[in-house]
């Protein structure tokens, strides 16, 4: 393997090029999980590889991953993983396609039925392979893509129209589809979702994505069947043309964005009632079923030719707002579950250090000091269930007479978050993580999600750590995955690892 920066031949193993000192871990993309981290990615960050050249392996590689044999393991995706470009191809084709079709259509009626599936199928189908490329993980196979896009589609409009004879109103007025169509997807979702293979955000994505997708299609196709019934080829013609413009801004980005949402709130575990409670998800869901009834609405603000009117455009913008801002949780997802396996450093080749890091960090935190109020970075952490690391000797804490361990050198080192790379020894007293300066020895910014205001407490006692959750809002996790119980305290040894929102520590002595 070479250097994606330099060209270097990178020894095997290395975490680092030897000759520019870049990270071998993130393949050519540094700058772009980087970003991601820091919540500032931009269109061009994401779309940088459509317009470059490819070689055949590049597709050869693509189209083979999702199998058993295939997927990389979790330490390993990031490096696997090339920006997206497939998708555009996808799209190019398929417009000259229906091109030629429409074309062949003015000779033989034979070619207009595919002019009208080419048509519905194509844009619906080209986002979709977007989300697929953007699926980092690697781990559905485009088979299963396919799979979900034409039977999951199919389920969801069942039991749309299943809905339809249930709630009031649906039949007469347009919005109201809104309330049948997006649960109808959402069940079909969940079919697809349930299971704990599907455990990243990404994964959620492409999943709710396929669904969307095949909804989309299949609709667009009969409504382009029924006026072409109702008013001949010249009406059928201009319904697919609209559709298929608007269809990025539809049903295929709806469904993304809660399915995204819900992958993220079950994480590792099958999908449960519970999930379905998450206040990320709900938010989600709600906007869906928002844009979709705006969308029907047949609120006029300004026509334009082939778009419809400006009022589409806006929605549409609105909604891959939404669907970015859960696809940046999923990349921050998975960069910190690669990070967590070892420590290959930041993501910046060099971290950027505010005035007066250094001398904080010589004055490390014991236990009992005042706090350690260091200016961070600017990063916003994903609230998901973290990595499968290997499991914690866990046993509940029995209080003991004081009597603490003086002879041992204790330490708590932060391996990814706003403190990466930084070591606190640990003095006799307990260790507070939060944002409330007036009782943490180790202090957040106010703005950082997923760290409550005093979340947890860390003690060394006896050559062992006791850790306890301090009724936090977003949960102190273990390094299996497991939530501790409010007031829950366990005991952790030398090499094992906590969490709270993207804040990654290791306990050492």
């Amino acid at each position: 393997m070479r250097c994606s920066r330099c060209g270097s031949e990178l020894p095997e193993g290395a975490a680092r090029c030897p000759v520019c000192g870049v990270s071998s871990r993130y393949g050519g993309n540094t700058e772009f999980f980087g970003k991601a981290v820091a919540s500032s990615l931009t269109l061009k960050s994401v779309f940088s590889d459509v317009f470059k050249s490819h070689p055949k392996s590049d597709g050869e590689r693509l189209f083979m991953a999702g199998t058993g044999q295939s997927t990389p393991r979790e330490d390993e995706m990031l490096r696997e993983w090339r920006k997206p470009w497939v998708f555009a191809r996808v799209l190019l084709i398929g417009i000259c396609v229906s091109i030629l079709l429409y074309l062949l259509a003015y000779y033989t009626d034979v070619a207009y039925p595919g002019f009208l599936m080419v048509g519905s199928f194509v844009m619906p189908l080209a986002t979709l392979m977007f989300y697929w490329e953007m699926n980092i993980p690697r781990n559905i196979p485009l088979y299963s893509v396919l799979l979900m896009f034409l039977v999951g589609g199919a389920i969801s409009l069942v039991i749309s129209i299943v809905f339809f004879q249930l709630v009031p109103l649906s039949s007469e007025n347009a919005s109201f589809a809104a309330f049948c169509e997006e649960p109808g997807k959402l069940l079909a979702l969940s079919i697809f979702l349930r299971k704990s293979d599907k455990k990243y955000g990404l994964n959620g994505i492409l999943v709710g994505g396929s669904i969307g997708a095949g909804f989309a299609a299949m609709e667009s196709l009969g409504y382009a069947f029924l006026i072409t019934l109702q008013g001949g080829a010249e009406y059928g013609v201009s319904n697919i043309l609209l559709r298929g413009v608007l269809a990025p801004g539809g049903h295929v980005v709806w469904a993304a964005l809660y399915g995204g949402a819900l992958a993220l709130a079950k994480g590792r575990e099958n999908l449960r009632p519970a999930h379905f409670a998450d206040p990320t998800f709900l938010g989600c869901f709600a906007i869906s079923v928002a844009l979709h009834f705006a969308w029907n609405s047949g609120i006029s603000i300004l026509p334009i030719p082939v778009f419809g009117d400006l009022f589409y455009i806006l929605l549409t913008v609105l909604a891959w707002a939404a669907l970015f801002w859960i696809m940046n949780k999923g990349i921050r997802q998975v960069v910190a579950i690669t990070n967590s396996y070892g420590t290959a450093g930041p993501l910046w080749d060099n971290p950027p250090f505010f005035a007066g890091a250094e001398q904080a960090a010589a004055a490390a935190p014991v236990f009992g000091q005042q706090p350690f109020n260091q200016q961070p970075l600017e990063q916003q952490p994903f609230n998901q269930q973290p990595i499968n690391q290997q499991p914690l000797n866990q046993q509940p804490f029995v209080q003991q007479p004081s009597s603490l361990d003086y002879g041992r050198e204790a330490k708590v080192v932060c391996l990814t978050g706003v403190y990466a790379g930084q070591t606190f020894p640990c003095g006799t007293g307990t260790f507070v993580f939060g944002r409330e300066t007036s009782v943490c020895n180790l202090v957040f910014p106010d703005h950082l999600a997923g760290v409550s205001r005093k979340h947890c407490v860390l003690e060394y006692q006896n050559g062992s750590f006791y850790l306890s959750d301090c009724n936090s809002s977003f949960g102190t996790y273990l390094g299996d995955g497991r939530r501790l119980n409010p007031g829950e305290q366990v005991q952790l040894f030398s090499g094992h690892r906590f969490y709270m929102g993207n804040e990654l520590f290791e306990v050492r002595c």
